[in-house]
């Protein structure tokens, strides 16, 4: 068993309510669901055989309710009980938003329902619908998992409505149990509103122990520019498959989740990736554009989820992604907690992660059953006095191997077909300008970093000559222009896009599938000349950086270190 299996199950064994704060990845799950499911046999010895059929199934037989923050978790931990229950008559069931909750409730009924595992909003909705048929005048247990993370995403007032739904305790006593990674004022808060006197506190993570597993190694790149940071991460996956080639017995095959603080950014990045081909031929078609060729990550599977996917896609992308061998998971925060992914070897975080926590539990995907794992950040000069308050003491070096982080992407660099900016470049004129423009504006108005308002049109404007080839750059609404501030801000191109606006969007992508089979999110292309690259026609570099054009930095000298592995020098920001 682990630490916190050891601290927990023996008094929730015996009813007594727990509050446990343990470190990502160390068997939580498992903390609360074998205590909780022993003691559903323990009331009813007829549900330890699989044979055992009531006189009639229901869905107003629940005796334990697991909360969880996001429907990939809650997900997870129902089919982590079903394998528990597998050879009893316990029935698990899960509710989650974003599927059916009319084909969810007639399974409840047709199977009947022990432990109901769900969101809190779908939860509060079910036990409200005086038609559901949902009910839980017999129930034991109430666990909520994440806590910090239930209270950090609102969702407290869901949590309260469903508890006034629930039998009173003085009518029907129930153990409650809560897991957190960490322990904010806030859910000390909760814990006096809802644990019974004489609760156990467990804490497995030490005083001083930060919740950032010792076995990941983490790297900080410092990009040139935020055009750097896709072909930065095009070379750190091909680094890492080449050495997995050159030596499988000691190294792991690749396998990463690749995070960026919105949605948008992951729909592009994936769009990109799956549009990559390494051309070392220089071969173009009819319209110009370089032919494909060989996917450069091989048999690499790619896959995206985001909030705006449908739960079938959320499910089919977490389950391909936790069976493949080697592939990359582009995703927003909707995995970064909880969600149990095997054999992850790298974690890539591009830009700003919107707090420590975010960043900490990110990093948390990977290292998990006792195996190592890689943490990488990419951000841009302008991001690295944020990055530097908000990891203060979390033992990250500065990696400088990465060549196409620090480089101008020159011309004859983006024209080369076989170099990772080449590459991403080509790739990126193939996807959608509707995906693009969603990104720019994304980026435009973000929060954080050290840049004025001009200094940050030209950043994004960068981006768009010379990641994406285009020769203007996306226009922005008027009124978002003015409600944020920038009206009087050169370099804009403000207006309604009359052509996105009439067709709505590209239609679809040239080959209409992707490589790696099925369609999953969207392929976009626009192939035809609005993205073609003839000339810089909307301003040069701007002089906003704080990098010494001599190759020295806020951190002392950058240098290369020879031969792709990182310096090991430990940031003094971070020490």
């Amino acid at each position: 068993m682990t630490d916190v299996q050891s601290a927990t199950i023996r008094s929730a064994l015996q009813g007594t309510d727990v509050i446990a704060q343990a470190k990502t990845g160390t068997g939580k799950t498992l903390a609360f669901l074998l205590p909780l499911l022993q003691r559903m046999i323990e009331d009813d010895p007829n549900l330890a055989r699989s044979t055992y059929r009531p006189p009639r199934t229901s869905a107003d037989d629940i005796r334990g309710i697991v909360i969880s923050p996001t429907r990939e978790l809650a997900e997870q931990i129902a089919e982590e009980a079903r394998k528990v229950v597998k050879g009893t008559g316990l029935i698990v069931q899960a509710a989650v938003g974003g599927t059916q909750k009319r084909e969810m409730l007639r399974q409840m009924q047709r199977q009947g329902c022990h432990l109901l595992v769900g969101t809190p909003g779908r939860l509060e909705d079910i036990f409200s619908d005086e038609y559901s048929g949902v009910a839980a005048p017999q129930l034991k247990a109430l666990v909520l998992d994440e806590a910090d993370r239930l209270l950090d995403q609102g969702f407290w007032p869901d949590i309260q409505r469903l508890m006034q739904l629930l039998p009173k305790r003085d009518v029907m006593d129930r153990q409650t149990m809560m897991f957190s990674a960490t322990i904010p004022r806030e859910v000390v808060s909760i814990v006096r509103q809802t644990l019974k006197q004489g609760f156990q506190f467990v804490r497995v993570v030490g005083e001083n122990d930060s919740p950032t597993t010792e076995r990941v190694k983490q790297r900080l790149v410092i990009s040139r520019g935020v055009e750097n940071q896709l072909p930065a991460l095009l070379e750190i996956a091909q680094r890492s498959i080449e050495q997995h080639k050159s030596n499988p017995e000691e190294t792991r095959p690749f396998k990463a989740i690749v995070y960026f603080r919105s949605t948008a950014e992951v729909t592009l990045a994936a769009n990109i990736f799956r549009n990559l081909s390494t051309n070392t031929a220089q071969k173009r078609d009819a319209f110009g554009m370089l032919e494909n060729g060989p996917h450069p990550l091989g048999q690499t599977k790619l896959y995206s989820i985001h909030s705006r996917l449908t739960q079938q896609q959320r499910t089919t992308a977490s389950e391909s992604f936790r069976r493949a061998e080697s592939a990359i998971l582009f995703s927003s925060d909707v995995t970064a907690r909880g969600m149990d992914f095997p054999n992850v070897t790298h974690v890539v975080q591009v830009g700003s992660p919107q707090d420590r926590e975010s960043y900490i539990h990110r990093i948390g995907r990977t290292a998990r059953a006792g195996k190592e794992g890689e943490g990488w950040i990419l951000v841009t000069e302008d991001q690295v006095s944020d990055v530097d308050r908000m990891l203060r003491k979390i033992p990250i070096d500065e990696d400088t191997s990465i060549a196409t982080a620090s480089s101008e992407l020159t011309p004859d660099m983006l024209e080369d077909g076989k170099s990772p900016a080449g590459m991403i470049r080509n790739a990126a004129k193939r996807a959608s300008m509707v995906d693009k423009a969603a990104v720019y504006q994304t980026l435009l108005f973000a929060q954080g970093g050290s840049l004025n308002k001009r200094q940050r049109v030209q950043q994004v404007n960068n981006l768009a000559l010379n990641q994406w080839g285009l020769q203007e750059p996306p226009f922005v609404k008027p009124g978002l222009v003015q409600k944020l501030g920038f009206s009087n801000v050169p370099g804009l191109r403000v207006g309604e896009d009359m052509e996105e606006r009439g067709r709505g969007g590209d239609r679809g992508g040239r080959f209409g599938q992707s490589r790696f089979g099925g369609r999953g999110d969207r392929e976009d292309s626009d192939p035809f000349g609005s993205d073609r690259d003839e000339g810089r026609s909307f301003g040069g570099r701007g002089g906003f950086g704080g990098r010494d054009r001599n190759g020295g930095s806020r951190f002392g000298d950058r240098g290369g270190n020879g031969g792709g592995r990182s310096q090991r020098r430990q940031v003094s920001a971070f020490g």
